[in-house]
């Protein structure tokens, strides 16, 4: 049992040190959470946890050996993640633009559906997850481990990913970081915009 201890302990701290590595869920949350409430960065959260649960279940089912083994498949999800990245980069740019004031396009989503489809389709965006997610299980897991060790796996690195997304969300929606928002939008939301499309790019061109 110490050992399995041990292996879940392992999976929450790599995951929270993946997590907290910048890239499209955390623009996206930051995005949400300055531009809009707490609430929506909640709710941008909620889309990129339940796109970490299909990953973290997809890589524990074994299927992340089977994408990233077929250079056809892995390579449709990458360019198409790398195209979503690009389209909402390239919407925040457009919202930054001065004659506009600074009013990033993402604040123009009006459903609380939309918003938990772009931090899912964000965390979906990035077929190396599931690639991420096996190693992990294949680097931490035991030898013959037990059933009940893959859901708890799954469920440690859902829960840690919840907890720190929350935490991003929390404090960028506080009033003192949203008046900083608020004064410098326009460069940040210029900011966000450039790197969510130097993230896709960069998806396009590396392997």
């Amino acid at each position: 049992m110490t050992v399995y201890f041990g292996t879940l302990v392992s999976i929450a701290l790599i995951q929270l040190l993946g997590a907290a590595s910048p890239g499209p869920n955390f623009f996206i949350v930051t995005s949400y959470s300055l531009a809009g409430s707490l609430r929506r960065g909640l709710l941008a959260v909620t889309g990129i946890v339940v796109g970490s649960l299909c990953w973290a279940l997809l890589a524990a089912a074994g299927l992340g050996v089977l994408v990233t083994a077929t250079p056809s498949l892995y390579a449709a999800l990458r360019i198409a993640g790398a195209a979503y990245l690009i389209w909402v980069g390239v919407k925040m740019l457009f919202g930054a633009s001065p004659s506009r004031g600074g009013v990033s396009q993402l604040d123009a989503i009006d459903t609380d559906w939309q918003v938990v489809r772009a931090g899912f389709l964000t965390n979906m965006a990035n077929p190396k997850s599931i690639a991420y997610y096996s190693s992990i299980f294949a680097a931490v897991f035991p030898a013959d481990p037990p059933a009940w060790l893959f859901w708890a796996a799954v469920s440690t690195a859902v829960a840690v990913s919840a907890i720190w997304w929350i935490s991003v969300a929390t404090l960028f929606s506080l009033m003192p970081v949203r008046r900083g928002y608020e004064r410098f939008k326009t460069k940040i939301n210029t900011v966000l915009g450039m790197a969510l499309v130097c993230l896709g790019l960069r998806m396009a061109i590396l392997r």
